[in-house]
């Protein structure tokens, strides 16, 4: 097994192999056996995950990804014990994990072990915090998925298995609006000058128009938020706190007058206090009076050198109230005004969940989110043209409707999505049909969709390796799915509405 995969890092030209970077490693023999059989799994299946899933990584890439990974970020992983209390530990300091002796979870915890901990700018620091909690667990999850639902032979996805279904689902969304690249590039934080949550509001506003994009924003925020607080109970308590300050400064804004009177007594203030230390500094006894009293109220740990040290403290506090001052000018311009009160409204809005069920808010947020994103997947059916692009929504449609949703559906299984899936499907298999990707079974464009959407939902790896033969009977006809030469499925059809050949095998897609 170690031969076999090692030749295949050879033959892909990776700078860095997995053997190389472990006899580095102070990892006991158990940790690299397992190490090495996590690879020969990914090895064995990645071929798979890339056609069923398209915008992922190269699987060169994502296995040196993992490679870089231990190498730079990890010196430790050590097992817990079956009746070990202790939980799964990733001290990114220390380069340690700690965990049981699970392969998708040792996965897991290597992708979780580089990530930063903020990684989006945005309004305030909580929904920083929040927003870049879920995007890091929807990227962790992500990475683990190759390992997870795909042997080498099937495709296999169960909800249990998945960290986190709701930041799965968001983060899988994501990739679909921006694509995987930009995910990766986003997450892992390859530019820091680089303001990617602006780019990626700026890119959706362009795609879709400032409505949807706002629509989808807030709707991810405010599931941020909830998600968060659910794992971070201080951080919940954080934000019961900070909706109660963003009241008060919504109801102060509204009187304008008043809010801007408010500003103008402290800004003169806040000149006052300039005008104090100003007096001090050009002063020698009012200098040695202020070095005195400072002294008196201070520990002997904390007091003040000299009078020297007292200027320059002086001096740093006149600098920060003159920023405050200016700060506080800009403040009172029309269009500043207008920004705090457009930020304070959209703060209003995202906090608006706290407090909420947390259960029924975060399902209701993430159907909301869905259909937001079912109406951006038909807008760029609408535009493709080409057989290529046609096979490509395809392949995410089908890969979209299997993420699962909650721990009992995948995303096709939801009651409330069916109809806008319906609408979606529909569009897909009509252009299709139009430009000959796939054959049109039946004159009935409805009941076309609902027979192929049971073929484009299978299973079978590549949709390529699809052949349909219809056979009649006495009643009805029966279509028999192939995955190539193995049957996978039948699916019941009229005869009379019939429009392929029967009794014969023929490819469904067709490039």
């Amino acid at each position: 097994m170690k031969e076999s995969f090692f030749k295949n890092i050879t033959k892909n030209n990776l700078n860095n192999s997995l053997e190389h970077v472990l006899s580095k490693k102070n990892f006991s023999e158990e940790t690299k056996n397992i190490l090495l059989s996590m690879f020969y799994k990914i090895e064995n299946g990645y071929n798979d995950y890339k056609t069923v899933k398209r915008d992922t990584y190269e699987k060169k890439v994502y296995i040196q990804k993992l490679i870089d990974i231990i190498d730079k970020d990890c010196d430790k992983i050590e097992f817990l014990k079956e009746n070990d209390k202790s939980k799964e530990v990733v001290n990114k300091e220390k380069k340690e994990i700690i965990c049981y002796p699970i392969e998708t979870q040792i996965l897991y915890l290597l992708a979780k072990i580089q990530k930063k901990n903020v990684i989006i700018k945005y309004i305030d620091y909580y929904f920083e915090k929040a927003f870049s909690f879920v995007l890091n667990t929807g990227n962790n999850i992500n990475i683990v998925e190759p390992l997870r639902d795909f042997n080498g032979f099937s495709w296999n996805v169960v909800s249990k298995d998945i960290e986190d279904i709701n930041c799965n689902v968001i983060y899988q969304n994501m990739i679909f609006l921006m694509g995987n690249e930009f995910l990766d590039k986003w997450v892992n934080s390859y530019n820091s000058l680089v303001d990617y949550f602006d780019i990626f509001q700026s890119e959706i506003e362009k795609k879709y128009g400032k409505k949807l994009k706002d629509s989808i924003v807030s709707t991810i925020m405010r599931l941020s938020i909830i998600i968060n607080s659910i794992y971070d109970k201080e951080f919940e308590k954080e934000l019961s706190n900070k909706k109660v300050q963003i009241k008060t400064l919504f109801d102060d804004m509204e009187n304008t007058e008043e809010y801007l009177t408010n500003i103008t007594k402290l800004k003169i203030q806040k000149e006052k206090e300039i005008k104090k230390i100003d007096e001090i500094i050009n002063n020698k006894d009012l200098l040695a009076q202020e070095y005195s009293n400072r002294n008196d109220k201070l520990p002997l740990e904390k007091k003040i050198f000299s009078i020297r040290v007292l200027k320059s403290t002086l001096e740093e506090e006149r600098k920060n109230i003159l920023q405050e001052i200016k700060d506080l000018s800009e403040q009172m311009s029309p269009k500043a005004f207008l920004s705090k009160r457009e930020n304070i409204n959209k703060q209003m809005e995202i906090l608006k969940v706290v407090d909420k069920n947390q259960k029924e808010a975060v399902y209701n947020l993430i159907i909301e989110l869905q259909k937001y994103i079912i109406k951006c997947f038909y807008k760029n059916v609408q535009k493709a043209n080409t057989k290529q692009e046609i096979l490509e929504f395809i392949y995410k449609y089908r890969y979209y409707c299997n993420i699962p949703i909650s721990a009992k559906n995948n995303i096709s299984e939801e009651e409330e999505l069916k109809k806008y899936l319906e609408k979606l499907g529909i569009e897909i298999v009509k252009k299709a049909i139009e430009i000959k990707v796939i054959p049109q079974i039946t004159e009935d464009v409805e009941l076309n969709y609902k027979i192929t959407r049971k073929i484009l939902l299978s299973k079978i790896i590549s949709l390529e390796d699809i052949n349909i033969k219809i056979t009649p009977n006495k009643e009805n006809a029966i279509l028999k799915v192939y995955d190539e030469e193995i049957e996978d499925e039948e699916i019941t059809v009229k005869k009379e509405e019939l429009k392929v050949k029967i009794n014969k095998k023929i490819k469904f897609v067709n490039l």
